[in-house]
């Protein structure tokens, strides 16, 4: 396994072949002697960590104000349109209840990865300038409750009515529960109690309004008007993030616990009883007015697929349900395509959005090749590698040298949304790492991925250190270094000889993998919350 593993770049870097005269987003495409995508990145063994440092530089140094305003673009405006060497927000609208929860899961990731707190500072400020300036009065019909949308440039969130498509107040109640985890999770980061009181409202204000879920209505309407409690369209299938936001409070047994469990089971029993049956993963994103429950977007599928990759308990035949939900991705949203454009370039299949925009994206393409890699890592399939290989080097074409994102570089008229590119795609590259450990980078100390909150993270020479929030946990290390201890709270683990049981399973130790030259991939299973320390010989 050693030399397998430590000679996977070796072979790639073997295969470059000199620079191709055809481009992709203004960079010439390198292809390998299979006439297959190279990222263009040199050096390809750190092309991917290349590429997020690059995006969240960007974010920390490049971005402009907002017109008129104290605020980054980003704050108020839902993409920007690159003019003259400016960014000039596009005015559109503001898709507040996408951006927050990706920024933040992109955010805490990426902090993991490097200690680097400026990006959690900055995932925090935006968070609570929406919960400040856009929730519900509590006299409203869903009271206490996010917008999820409001008009380009509006200081104070009410609803996109610019466009005529939705009401004063309409919001997409999936998003909103995602903010509600946003805001828990927030918590367990800041310890700050104004987040916590917020996830327990939303979290209140969703145990009031669930209903049993059918073919034509969803276990809670996909959109409403706050005010009146009116709904304006009935099915969704996005609730992954609204059943995880109930599923940590009543773990940590916080506001409504029992209530909060029956609607556990209803979102369950919605699930796997209708759209992981039907294939009608519908939601349209913040902008576009869907309703219909027969709508297909890859965001609901790929957000439960993602769901049940870090908790395979959920889906009890997981492994027969989760390559054909990876077949769907493909069927829908590889294979149809707009006129023009192209479903796969140079060996990469490249992912649309949903059934009406189904121009290729950078960050449906990044879930993709994060869903094919960790669904390699479980069947051992290499077909799926691949894919998630060449997918992943069609995205770090969507950078310029500086981080400046190109959402769809195949695609005419589309903008890039600072929601996309700066949270959504980034953030799948993390489960890739913790799946294939060998597309991190060498020679380097990182926390590959974790599905729980990581703070007080520093490295050091030979040493890592970070404490977990929360229990029942598992963390994906790569390491410069064979560890000599590894502690949970000044406790041993003992290293496990063979490989854990899964995501979910129940033995506490480490595991560990060689990787060549030095390196190792770490895998730790905790039972319990607090601090980790890994350190090797000095």
């Amino acid at each position: 396994m050693k030399k397998a593993l430590f000679s996977f770049f070796a072979i790639v870097i073997c295969q470059v072949v000199f620079a191709q005269d055809e481009l992709l987003n203004g960079h010439t495409v390198v292809l390998d002697n299979k006439s297959k995508i190279l990222s263009w990145y040199i050096p390809q063994t750190t092309a991917y960590s290349t590429f997020l440092h690059k995006r969240w530089n960007f974010i920390k140094t490049s971005v402009p104000l907002g017109p008129g305003s104290a605020y980054p673009q980003y704050y108020f405006y839902c993409a920007f349109i690159l003019k003259e060497g400016k960014l000039i927000p596009d005015k559109w609208m503001n898709d507040v209840g996408e951006r927050v929860p990706n920024w933040f899961e992109s955010a805490r990731l990426y902090y993991a990865f490097t200690g680097d707190i400026a990006v959690m500072t900055i995932a925090e400020k935006l968070a609570d300038y929406s919960l400040t300036h856009g929730t519900s009065p509590a006299t409203f019909s869903w009271p206490d409750f996010p917008y999820t949308t409001t008009n380009a440039g509006d200081t104070v969130f009410q609803g996109f009515t610019s466009a005529k498509r939705f009401r004063l107040h309409e919001i997409q109640v999936d998003h909103a529960g995602e903010m509600g985890l946003t805001y828990y999770r927030l918590y367990l980061f800041t310890g700050k109690e104004k987040f916590k009181t917020a996830a327990i409202k939303v979290a209140n204000t969703l145990a009031s309004k669930v209903r049993t879920g059918t073919a034509t209505q969803s276990v809670w309407p996909y959109r409403v008007v706050m005010s009146t409690g009116e709904v304006t369209a009935e099915y969704g299938a996005n609730w992954i993030g609204c059943y995880s936001l109930l599923d940590h409070l009543v773990k940590a047994n916080l506001g409504k616990v029992e209530a909060y469990k029956t609607c556990m089971e209803k979102v369950k029993r919605f699930l796997l009883g209708y759209p992981l049956k039907t294939g009608y993963w519908a939601d349209g994103h913040s902008d576009t007015d869907i309703n219909s429950n027969t709508y297909k977007s890859n965001l609901s599928a790929s957000n439960f697929k993602l769901y049940v990759f870090d908790h395979p308990e959920f889906v009890s035949n997981w492994k027969e349900e989760l390559p054909k939900l990876l077949k769907w991705t493909e069927d829908y949203f590889v294979d149809r395509t707009v006129p023009g454009e192209p479903s796969r370039q140079w060996g990469a299949n490249i992912v649309g959005e949903q059934d009406s925009f189904l121009h290729k994206m950078d960050y449906q393409t990044a879930r993709y090749a994060a869903e094919c890699a960790q669904w390699f890592s479980v069947s051992g399939d290499t077909t799926y590698k691949e894919k998630a290989f060449r997918s992943f080097n069609w995205v770090t074409y969507c950078n310029d040298s500086n981080g400046l994102a190109f959402e769809s570089p195949v695609s005419k008229g589309v903008n890039s949304w600072w929601s996309d590119c700066y949270g959504e795609g980034p953030r799948m590259f993390y489960p890739a790492f913790a799946a294939i450990p060998e597309w991190a980078p060498p020679g380097e100390d990182h926390i590959l991925y974790t599905d729980g909150i990581l703070k007080h993270v520093f490295y050091r020479p030979k040493k890592i250190q970070y404490q977990a929030v929360s229990g029942n946990g598992t963390d994906y290390l790569r390491l410069s270094f064979k560890p000599k201890k590894v502690t949970l709270n000044n406790k041993l683990l003992r290293n496990i000889p063979k490989k854990l049981s899964g995501r979910s399973g129940q033995i506490p130790g480490y595991l560990l993998q060689e990787l060549g030259n030095g390196d190792y991939a770490v895998t730790i299973r905790r039972i319990k919350s607090g601090t980790v320390s890994i350190v090797g010989t000095p």
